[in-house]
């Protein structure tokens, strides 16, 4: 997978190594509220989508030295490097920073109601760290496997 990027608010840019993710997984989540109608069959009940829907999405990978700095003008290469900076995101006031990839690069905007042909229009997609895991595998010092969830937002 390739230019698989965070953007922080002050527009710092950690691109990923080609290579280093190796999966992407969307979830979608909604909490539709089902009211059955008495006598009827089940495919009658009226839904209501109250609380809208939410998006997180989970990258999950190796990290690995390749000489080169993941973001410009300063030295963030070695997995020790990258791991802190990773981590950094998580440092309890976190600001919503922009993700981007190959099929991540926009969000619905919900904002603007469906258009034509029903779809919402679409947004960057602004994120938050839900959870971080890291593991270290004793024979395997040239590399870290991680998994990185974001909550998609604004």
């Amino acid at each position: 997978m390739a230019d698989i990027t965070i953007t922080t608010s002050d527009g710092t840019k950690f691109t990923f190594a080609e290579g280093e993710v190796k999966q992407i997984s969307s979830k979608i989540t909604t909490n539709i509220e089902a009211m059955a109608i008495s006598g009827t069959g089940a495919s009658t009940a009226y839904l209501y989508d109250y609380e809208g829907g939410a998006k997180t999405i989970t990258l999950s990978g190796i990290l690995f030295e390749t000489g080169t700095s993941r973001i410009s003008g300063y030295s963030v290469d070695t997995i020790i490097e990258q791991k802190q900076w990773l981590e950094s995101l998580c440092n309890g006031t976190q600001l919503p920073f922009t993700f981007t990839s190959n099929y991540e690069s926009l969000s619905v905007l919900s904002a603007s109601g469906p258009t034509p042909p029903y779809k919402g229009g679409f947004t960057n997609t602004k994120c938050m760290v839900q959870n971080l895991n890291f593991d270290e595998y004793e024979a395997r010092v040239e590399e870290l496997k991680f998994s990185l969830t974001i909550t998609v937002g604004h």
